[in-house]
């Protein structure tokens, strides 16, 4: 895929997260007041979607067209014209709940995603979990931050009983398993990858996700110190996702610190 340079200016960006920062807040508002009483039922994928995915996707949808007409919109909530084409103008992709399954249960392991592609580069990333009252941000080329406290992912190599890997849920159907450490499951793809850029989580470890699943987190790890790359330590492009159908993103793929992608591979066989 041909190399793409956004065009968004530094100061456009700062203005532009705090915007997010702002729809985050306001779309977790809206999620809460469902939190444990909503009623999931299942889409045409098998996955879960409820009256809450649907209010907040509209809420931000609507107020990202008040604020920015010239700007797209990709969520997880309905078809978009955008799912297959990559504008080379500012691209909002958004996951209104990210963990419907914990958010329905009443489980605090959930919250809204909210990126900005810029010229089919993803340049913004935030992530609220309302229940905990975390707040994960980041622009590209700027640190990350958790609150306005900035994270880093661990950066050392060795890997103990202590150790965390955060899986997907049908992980060990998939997969044999040397790790040493603790192997778990949370149920919010974003939640995953946010943990691993903040130091709590080893990587996450991310198979049959979509696009929103993944975009905001890639920006906050990789402005905390990490990487999303393939099992076998090859280079992964996200916008490829944008391009496939419904925006899926069909390889396994591990997001941690940079340079712990060169031994993940030993702990890993496919089943």
């Amino acid at each position: 895929m041909e190399a793409r340079t956004p065009k968004l200016e530094r100061h456009e960006l700062n203005e532009l997260v705090t915007f997010a920062k702002a729809l985050a807040r306001g779309g977790g508002a809206i999620a809460m007041s469902c939190y444990g009483r909503a009623r999931p039922t299942f889409k045409y994928d098998e996955t879960l979607v409820t009256e809450a995915d649907i209010a907040v996707q509209d809420y931000i949808r609507e107020e990202i067209a008040a604020a920015y007409p010239h700007h797209h919109f990709l969520g997880e909530e309905g078809v978009q014209d955008e799912s297959y084409t990559i504008p080379e103008e500012p691209l909002w992709v958004v996951d209104p709940v990210d963990g419907t399954a914990a958010f329905s249960a009443a489980m605090p392991i959930w919250g809204v995603a909210i990126s900005l592609f810029d010229n089919g580069v993803p340049v913004l990333g935030v992530y609220y979990q309302p229940v905990t009252e975390e707040l994960y941000s980041a622009v590209k080329g700027g640190p990350a931050y958790l609150n306005d406290v900035r994270i880093q992912a661990r950066k050392n190599d060795d890997i103990d009983n202590q150790s965390l890997l955060l899986t997907y849920s049908r992980f060990h159907q998939d997969y044999n398993t040397s790790f040493p450490g603790k192997v778990r499951s949370l149920g919010s793809s974003i939640a995953h990858i946010v943990y691993t850029a903040r130091g709590a989580a080893w990587g996450a470890l991310l198979y049959n996700v979509h696009v929103w699943d993944v975009a905001a987190g890639l920006v906050i790890l990789e402005s905390a110190g990490g990487a999303i790359r393939t099992l076998d330590n090859k280079e992964w492009d996200i916008t490829t996702a944008l391009t496939s159908p419904g925006g899926k993103i069909d390889v396994p793929i591990l997001a941690a610190a940079r340079g712990q992608h060169k031994i993940a591979g030993r702990y890993f066989e496919k089943k």
